[in-house]
């Protein structure tokens, strides 16, 4: 039987990746405020998916749906949005924007509002990869949309599907930086 409580706290694949980021050399409050607009765009584009419409949009957020739309066309076969995946093994957790059908397979999809590509998505489209595999999903493809603020196409990123490469990144965090640990 799984423990709910116990789930409230395992280690968000975020948490795991922060050291590994570069983003302590960036002010908190542009990372408060980048997380704030990130997750207004994420509701807007949750609302397009749906059917409900842009619900929200601001002059802050304009740019980044209408970029998302470009993307988004005619729609994708939806098989996950927003859900929170676990892994009672290694007691961590994320949340996927999406898991969609595509002509390769079931892919990933991640939507990104940053300023600029990360280091750490490959390894982020793994951690969901590993954690979307445990919970009976065949991920074939890993894809990171970085919403252009401007309204431009996106730039999409593809990624190799490795599950190990997180593996082994949970491994240096956990030896590095997890309460606890030696």
């Amino acid at each position: 039987m799984i423990d709910i409580k116990k789930r409230e706290n395992y280690t968000r694949v975020t948490k795991i990746l922060y050291p590994f980021s570069g983003l302590e050399k960036v002010p908190q409050e542009v990372v408060t405020n980048a997380g704030i607009r990130g997750t207004k765009v994420h509701k807007i584009c949750e609302g397009i998916i749906s059917g409900l419409g842009e619900i929200g949009v601001d002059a802050e957020t304009h740019g980044y749906v209408e970029s998302f739309k470009k993307w988004w066309g005619d729609g994708h076969f939806v098989r996950a949005m927003e859900e929170r995946f676990y892994d009672d093994d290694l007691e961590i957790t994320g949340a996927l924007d999406l898991i969609i059908d595509t002509p390769d397979g079931i892919a990933i999809v991640d939507l990104k509002t940053s300023y600029a590509p990360s280091k750490t998505w490959t390894v982020q489209g793994n951690a969901y990869a590993y954690l979307a595999k445990k919970n009976n999903y065949d991920i074939k493809k890993i894809q990171f949309l970085h919403l252009n603020k401007l309204g431009k196409e996106p730039n999409i990123y593809d990624y190799p599907v490795d599950p190990s490469l997180f593996l082994a990144v949970y491994q240096s965090w956990k030896h590095f930086f997890k309460e606890g640990s030696k």
